[in-house]
């Protein structure tokens, strides 16, 4: 939601709605109304697969209530069955507070009865900045709808009719750079802005979803934590620390006792900090694994050392109604590095080989089209391998100097994953991980369940 009270002197607090259909079924608009509104207009039917882009306006500015801009616009379908399916969406502004919810009329979704009220939000990209919302439907088969606010344990949500599916053939979120929701300890001169890309802790981004980590340790005064590192052009280092591996493997653990999910955990850029800044030996890694031992769940493959994880169905990790954790190791030392941990959770990249290619931007549209080329050519069947869509921008100096943070730069990519994605994804070529900074809430998780779906709706 976004407050108004600083915005007297304007006349309208513009946006865009992003409304994707990835259900079966033709949606007719059956009623819309709107009180105060500047902009409030929809289609008249939104077909299967559509995704469409709404402008909304809200009235604001001297002698304006905004308290009473409102609209509502009523959605109906039909199922296979001829049964009739209506949503609303409605635009409200409580308390100056802009915001745009769902309503669940007649119909109902995994996690959000019929009769339940979905808070989308106006997130927005500064005091002036524009704002968006996201609404996803999505429905394959026999299943049930999903919508925002998915179930927790999405995954096992879906075991019973997507369980057959190999990771290659499954779309998830993850999370960038995940261990670094706070810091704790840096190099001089580096602040939040150059280094924070997640606002909440792994066990946040676990409840909204998130089932893919990138976790980049780092040895700091003895202790094992994550960081987010990187050597500049005059060979000095600068970066900081941020959650402990230690608290890291208490909210796994606490998130996996109540939650039978799959959940990868990808090891990367390992740095000994206390040390010159250099890998981690042997040693430092058979110390880390030790530690980790203590996360509850690991998974053991029937073939561990020789295992194509991305070619198991999802079923055979979490079928029996018990948590999964897969640890990935992408050691500077190499796959020996593992050595009798592979029997314990433990696999080499090439276990789970995932295409990750990023581009060192910070313009959103450049990013977007290099992503979408990379995955035209490297995803052109659902068993090809894995395909990670890295929607992230990089600070450039300009940024830093502009105070531009990397949650600034997130929030711009964000709503345009929602608005293209479907442009680009095809039922033979879509991504199996929607790789964001920041986040934030379950729309991605959503938007992933929407991908699923859309690649059964054959």
């Amino acid at each position: 939601m976004t407050s108004l009270l600083a915005l007297a002197v304007l006349a309208e607090y513009s946006g865009t709605l992003v409304v994707i259909n990835q259900t079966p079924y033709t949606w007719e608009q059956t009623y819309v109304h709107s009180y105060q509104m500047n902009e409030w207009t929809f289609p008249q039917s939104i077909p299967p697969g559509e995704t469409a882009n709404i402008a909304v306006g809200f009235a604001t500015g001297t002698g304006v209530t905004v308290s009473d801009d409102g609209g509502e616009v009523t959605f109906t379908f039909l199922d296979g069955f001829d049964n009739p399916w209506s949503f609303q969406l409605q635009a409200r502004a409580p308390s100056d507070n802009l915001n745009i919810q769902a309503y669940m009329q007649t119909l109902s979704a995994a996690n959000n009865p019929q009769g339940s009220t979905i808070p989308l939000g106006f997130l927005t990209t500064g005091l002036f900045g524009s704002g968006s919302s996201v609404f996803i439907l999505s429905q394959f088969d026999d299943s049930p709808f999903y919508t925002n606010n998915p179930p927790t344990a999405w995954m096992q949500s879906m075991v019973s009719y997507l369980g057959f599916l190999t990771l290659r053939n499954i779309c998830m979120p993850g999370s960038h750079d995940a261990g670094m929701s706070s810091i704790d300890g840096s190099t001089a001169g580096v602040t939040n802005s150059d280094a924070i890309t997640q606002t909440n802790s792994i066990g946040g981004q676990l409840a909204f979803g998130s089932r893919y980590f990138d976790i980049r340790p780092v040895i700091s005064s003895g202790i094992f934590k994550t960081g987010h590192y990187s050597q500049e052009s005059t060979g000095i280092w600068a970066g900081a620390n941020g959650q402990t591996m230690s608290s890291l493997i208490g909210e796994i653990n606490a998130f996996t006792g109540d939650n039978a999910e799959l959940i990868i955990l990808n090891l990367s850029h390992d740095l000994n900090t206390d040390s010159g800044y250099v890998s981690f030996t042997s040693s430092d890694w058979t110390n880390l694994f030790q530690q980790m031992l203590e996360i509850e769940h690991l998974f053991v493959a029937p073939n561990p050392t020789t295992v194509d994880l991305s070619t198991m169905r999802l079923e055979q990790f979490i079928g029996n109604g018990e948590a999964a954790v897969v640890v990935v190791v992408q050691s500077s030392v190499g796959e020996s590095t593992i050595g009798s941990y592979a029997s314990s959770g433990f696999y080499p990249y090439g276990a789970f080989d995932v295409y990750n290619s990023y581009i060192n931007t910070d313009n959103a549209n450049t990013m977007m089209n290099d992503q979408f080329t990379k995955l035209a050519q490297q995803r052109q069947s659902p068993d090809d391998p894995l395909f990670l869509l890295s929607w992230i921008l990089e600070q450039s100096v300009a940024d830093i100097v502009g105070s531009d943070s990397i949650l600034d730069l997130a929030l711009t990519a964000y709503p345009m994953l929602f608005a293209e994605l479907f442009n680009y994804a095809t039922q033979n070529s879509y991504p199996n991980i929607l790789y964001i900074d920041n986040i934030h809430n379950a729309d991605v998780t959503a938007l992933a369940l929407a991908v699923n779906n859309f690649a059964q709706n054959i």
